[in-house]
């Protein structure tokens, strides 16, 4: 995702002007901090970003604008600030040029800051997700600020239950469409009852759907768990500072 490769900053300027919510820069910030070494966390947390993508497009309330963003992305790698410019004021009526340069400045101390924090909150979120027994005690170890330790197993348990529930949709889908595959085939369709034939698709449809609503709730714990960590991090970095 080309968006990971670009400043703070800059990203946050491209998610303002397409109106897209905190989570979707949570989760890029995340990614920013992995190396090049952790090739799955990266896999992971890219399906997380585009899973928040395409959630923002189903709910209808901001879509996602592909020829939007791809503008967007070209002009910065460009720096055609005059092009940004124009986007901004269009979509979000905010100064241009100057005001992109101030930003840049003003966030400079703060992008150095925040990448020590979600550096942690991202060993910690793959070590809570993971069952990792060493992070999962230094998290509830922190003694530097307090915070709600009952609210943060709720969340990993959540986050948790979702997976398992979201991994045995998925084996009942696949047996479900396998056992259809040897029943109805296009050969024999019309010599099964319409009723059976009507009534085993309905079951594969239901399969899906519950899948995909399964797949909102793991976005939906991921980000509340998220959240939570870049909380706690931020707060732990500048108490600790």
């Amino acid at each position: 995702m080309q968006l990971a490769a670009f400043s703070t900053p800059q990203i946050k300027r491209i998610l303002k002007v397409t109106s897209l919510e905190d989570g979707v820069l949570e989760a890029l910030m995340l990614v920013k901090r992995l190396g090049p070494d952790v090739k799955e966390g990266k896999r992971r947390q890219f399906n997380y970003i585009g899973q928040l993508f395409n959630r923002e497009t189903a709910a209808g309330s901001r879509e996602v604008e592909p020829e939007l963003m791809e503008t967007l992305i070209q002009a910065t790698k460009v720096g055609d600030h005059s092009t940004l410019q124009a986007l901004a004021a269009s979509k979000m009526q905010i100064a241009g040029d100057d005001d992109v340069e101030t930003e840049e400045t003003e966030n400079g101390e703060e992008e150095e800051v925040s990448h020590e924090y979600i550096n942690i909150a991202t060993r910690w979120f793959d070590g809570l997700i993971n069952n990792d027994v060493k992070i999962t005690k230094e998290v509830y170890s922190v003694q530097s600020v307090d915070f709600d330790r009952q609210e943060l197993r709720k969340l990993v348990k959540r986050v948790h239950a979702s997976q398992e529930s979201w991994t045995i949709a998925e084996v009942n889908e696949g047996e479900i469409a396998e056992v259809n595959k040897g029943e109805i085939t296009e050969g024999n369709e019309g010599e099964l009852d319409a009723a059976i034939v009507s009534a085993k698709k309905r079951e594969l449809d239901a399969a899906i759907a519950k899948k995909r609503k399964l797949d909102a709730a793991i976005v939906a714990a991921k980000k509340s768990l998220n959240h939570f960590l870049l909380t706690l991090a931020k707060r732990m970095v500048v108490n600790d500072a």
